[in-house]
């Protein structure tokens, strides 16, 4: 995890559960079996072995391409200044089980790569993503030339690794990024990339409409369980009224349905509607990214509406409500309800 080191207490056990899950939601969505792995805890980040007989094609594509996900959905929730960033080093070989984690060649060119200042270089250049790979040449030659599992070699930057005793090349991979947007950026100069390689956090070539989508779903999804949920909803109607308004109310119908069905839920089942939400939100969300540059600015600004409001989860006892704004009358059952409003 990126700048680890720099968050108090709270915050690095805050971070370290989110890893966990980000990476298990990765695993389960790729269809990757947990149970045989064996997982070594290192603070700020992880070591894992997975067992010979799973295609590191699967590792390589489904799973990096759901670790990718799974860390936007994350950031969706959590402040816009403040995403979990997150270097991935991958190599293949021998990794024995011994006293104090593992031994062999392997688990110790995992953390060349993964500590090699020019992949650390490559994710705080690139303001478009908080996700950055490396591969080992081996695995580069062995599985990703093969194309398998919709691998794209030519998605991959090679570099020069050496750090004490280790020599040898490193394959460098952005998800959804080709290699002119990043090329220039290991060795620290960035003027002979593609112009797209250029700092945009505004405008990012990462941001393309689906992902967009996903994000301004994931985050209004995530305001449904809290007291700006209100809020939230009508910037969602501010959207959809002028971007498609001949399906505004029935989206919006659908919206209020799931924010019923998350308020009552338990919250064993919480997390699993959560997804299948934001994943039906997104549907309808992804037009209007995608209709125009103006849809897109809106569904970004929901995005970032979302995110920015004011998150606290709510209960159903001892409420305060301030700011009420209806249409109607406003109703509300129960003990210790406290309602207050300020007018302008």
């Amino acid at each position: 995890m990126e700048k680890y080191s720099g968050l108090d207490t709270l915050q690095q056990g805050i971070s370290q559960t989110s890893l966990v899950e980000i990476v298990n939601t990765a695993a389960r969505r790729s269809g990757l079996d947990q149970a045989v792995w064996s997982r070594q805890a290192q603070g700020d980040q992880e070591f894992i072995v997975l067992p010979a007989d799973i295609p590191e094609s699967t590792v390589l594509g489904d799973f990096i391409r759901q670790l990718t996900t799974a860390l936007a959905e994350h950031n969706a929730r959590r402040p816009r200044r403040s995403p979990l960033r997150i270097r991935v080093a991958l190599d293949i070989g021998v990794a024995r089980a011994a006293a104090l984690g593992h031994s062999g060649q392997a688990p110790v060119f995992v953390a060349r790569y993964l500590n090699d200042p020019q992949l650390k270089r490559v994710l705080a250049a690139t303001a478009s993503t908080n996700l950055v790979t490396i591969v080992s040449d081996r695995l580069y030659q062995d599985v990703v030339l093969l194309g398998g599992n919709d691998l794209d070699p030519e998605h991959y930057v090679k570099i020069h690794v050496e750090h004490d005793a280790f020599t040898g090349y490193g394959w460098i991979h952005v998800p959804e990024h080709t290699p002119a947007e990043i090329r220039g950026l290991p060795s620290g100069d960035s003027h002979h990339a593609d112009t797209a390689t250029e700092r945009q956090p505004e405008e990012s070539l990462m941001s393309t409409p689906d992902h967009l989508a996903l994000l301004a779903a994931t985050a209004v999804v995530g305001a449904m369980a809290t007291d700006s949920w209100g809020y939230v909803r009508r910037q969602c109607a501010v959207l959809l009224g002028r971007h498609a308004p001949e399906q505004s109310q029935s989206a919006l119908s659908q919206l209020n349905a799931y924010q019923a069905e998350l308020m009552t839920e338990c919250a064993a089942q919480h997390k699993v509607l959560a997804d299948e939400f934001s994943a039906r939100t997104a549907a309808v969300l992804a037009p209007i990214a995608s209709s125009s540059p103006d849809g897109a600015k809106g569904v970004r600004a929901l995005a970032e509406a979302a995110e920015a409001a004011p998150v606290r989860t709510a209960s159903h006892d001892n409420l305060t409500y301030r700011n009420i704004a209806t249409g109607r009358d406003f109703i509300w059952s129960g003990r210790d309800t406290t309602v207050g409003g300020e007018r302008p």
